[in-house]
């Protein structure tokens, strides 16, 4: 089903003074009816934290905006920080991966090492992906940080944990809003293009509605889902960093991201803490984004929904090669 680019530039019209208001929690086009997907019936899906109590501005938005729409219960929150011991060489994604720097403060940020890519320009050197939020954590991160897998011990990291140094990043550090939250580590030790469980990846493929989707990540393993929405626009917010905007705050937005929903019964949740920057393959194992946070109905309820930045987006913005 064919999105108009003028229904395209409705809802962003529609998406950021909402967005920032606080309230709604996201927003994007999407399978009308989840249970029963249909990738030929699609609605503007408007993500809101109660939809027993829906703001009128919503509702407002709702009642005139020109393509069917739904208002569905959902809330987002970034994933990371369990700990693995698991250690993989050669390294390869789907395994556990951390910056060293934080073992002297006795906290450890963790997540997954999705994908082994290769720089766009030189493929003779081979880059770790990651998320920004695993690879850098905060405005302290630099060129050159030591990046190790597994993530170390609260006694600190052992000889050969070192799989190399963070070399790049794309985040929205300060400015309000992004299309990524990505960052690579340069390796230094041999290592495979694959994915645990899952195999080598070849090349990217754009999401669309009703695709079935699979991730490794260090904390679940491997799970399996089917996106569900594009263009989705997703409100997270990251303490760490400086407070921007007309009306400052630690929010960012991310757009034109892809949602994803477990497959159920295959998996129960697509993603739990310490997923963070796990790959997402779809079919013939081809990169369709870069896991980075998680939905469910409720805070407190099981993690079904997975947030993804688009892989050909992440490519661009780090300059690599899946």
């Amino acid at each position: 089903m064919e999105i108009s680019p003028e229904v395209v530039a409705a809802k962003e019209a529609l998406e950021g003074p909402l967005l920032q208001a606080g309230l709604i929690t996201g927003v994007d086009f999407g399978l009308r009816d989840e249970e029963t997907p249909d990738p030929e019936d699609l609605a503007l899906r408007i993500f809101v934290a109660d939809a027993e109590s829906v703001p009128f501005e919503v509702q407002a938005a709702v009642d005139t905006f020109p393509f069917p729409v739904v208002v569905i219960q959902r809330v987002f929150q970034l994933t990371a920080q369990l700990p693995d011991t698991t250690r993989f060489r050669p390294v390869m994604g789907g395994s556990s991966v951390a910056a060293s720097r934080f073992v002297a403060t006795g906290s450890v940020h963790v997540g997954t090492l999705g994908a082994v890519v290769q720089d766009s320009l030189d493929p003779s050197i081979f880059y770790g992906l990651s998320n920004f939020h695993v690879l850098c954590v905060d405005p302290n991160r630099a060129v050159g940080d030591e990046i190790v897998q597994p993530e170390p011990s609260p006694l600190g990291s052992l000889p050969g944990d070192r799989i190399g140094t963070l070399a790049d990043w794309s985040f929205p550090e300060n400015t309000p809003s992004g299309p990524v939250d990505a960052a690579i580590c340069r390796l230094e030790l041999d290592s495979v293009p694959e994915i645990v469980d899952i195999g080598p990846v070849f090349k990217t493929v754009d999401a669309t509605p009703g695709m079935l989707v699979t991730k490794r990540g260090r904390t679940t393993g491997q799970t399996f889902g089917i996106v569900t929405g594009t263009g989705l626009s997703v409100i997270l917010d990251f303490p760490a960093f400086p407070a921007v905007g007309f009306v400052p705050t630690t929010l960012r937005t991310f757009t034109n991201q892809i949602h994803i929903r477990a497959d159920f019964p295959q998996s129960i949740v697509f993603g739990e803490s310490g997923d963070s920057g796990s790959l997402v393959v779809g079919p013939d194992n081809r990169a369709v984004g870069l896991y980075f946070a998680s939905g469910s109905t409720s805070l407190g309820d099981p993690l079904r929904f997975g947030v993804a930045s688009p892989a050909a987006v992440v490519e661009t913005e780090l300059g690599i090669t899946f």
